[in-house]
């Protein structure tokens, strides 16, 4: 198999991860306790993503995605939908998903998001995850969540736990993931901080994470690990009462393979 489509297989979870990172909603839960809720209930974004190899080898042409939004927040939750165009290695897969955020009880909100490519060829053709957090005294908040996604011949299933603390207006997180794909295991933990501009909408956010993942790199499925590790910064900010940009620049590296860099824009609408 050669390498393009070797990589095709790389840490499915992860491209999936790298795909959700344009610009999913804000957990409810991750907002400083002095930050506001917006007042807007719909919020409508548009984002496009380019990531760039670092390799002048045809088969590792750019990678690009694009996808479109809307966002409607409740008094105890927030449901949200999206529709998305995804290009790699020459291939395209397009396909929609769900997200929604719910209120349970004193302290605590889950967050069940679901998206299906039909006929994908290089992503998941279809992936849930579920995700529970619960406030702690002392402005702490843990968490729990599964992610199931569904890749031809083998299942992925990534379960993780986090650690989170309010401070000031800096929301700061910690998560540790175990991934098992093809009777496999991998850990992986990542770091985040992220400062509130004024609304539970607007922030800026550095992120960064280590670790090894499950890999496939051939047929049958041939599993093996990888050492992995990326850094990223996030923004969302507003120019005005309805109109807003975001922007994303990162940095990931997989063992054995080219390393990328990621750019992605985004413009956003609230009303």
């Amino acid at each position: 198999m050669d390498d393009a489509r070797s990589f095709a297989g790389l840490v499915p979870g992860l491209l999936a991860a790298l795909f959700w990172s344009a610009f999913p909603p804000a957990p409810l839960s991750a907002q400083a306790p002095s930050a506001p809720r917006a007042e807007a209930r719909w919020l409508a974004h548009l984002s496009w993503e380019r990531q760039f190899p670092g390799s002048d080898l045809p088969q590792w042409s750019d990678w690009t995605s694009m996808e479109v939004g809307l966002l409607r927040d409740f008094r105890s939750g927030a449901v949200g939908v999206q529709a998305f165009r995804v290009e790699r290695f020459g291939a395209v897969d397009g396909g929609a998903a769900v997200d929604v955020y719910r209120e349970l009880w004193s302290g605590s909100y889950g967050n069940v998001r679901v998206r299906v490519a039909p006929d994908a060829g290089i992503l998941p053709d279809a992936d849930a995850r579920i995700e529970l957090f619960q406030a702690l005294p002392g402005a702490w908040e843990v968490s729990g969540s599964w992610w199931r996604m569904d890749v031809p011949a083998y299942d992925v299933d990534v379960l993780g736990v986090g650690v989170a603390r309010y401070v000031g207006q800096w929301y700061l997180r910690q998560v540790t993931s175990l991934s098992f794909l093809a009777g496999e295991s991998a850990l992986s933990a990542s770091l985040s901080a992220r400062r509130y501009l004024g609304s539970s909408r607007e922030f800026l956010e550095l992120g960064a994470g280590v670790g090894r993942e499950a890999v496939v790199l051939g047929a049958g499925p041939a599993v093996d690990t990888r050492d992995t590790r990326f850094a990223q910064v996030r923004m969302s900010r507003f120019l005005g009462r309805r109109w807003g940009v975001t922007g994303t620049a990162g940095y990931h590296a997989f063992e054995g393979t080219p390393d990328r860099k990621l750019l992605a824009v985004g413009i956003l609408a609230r009303f």
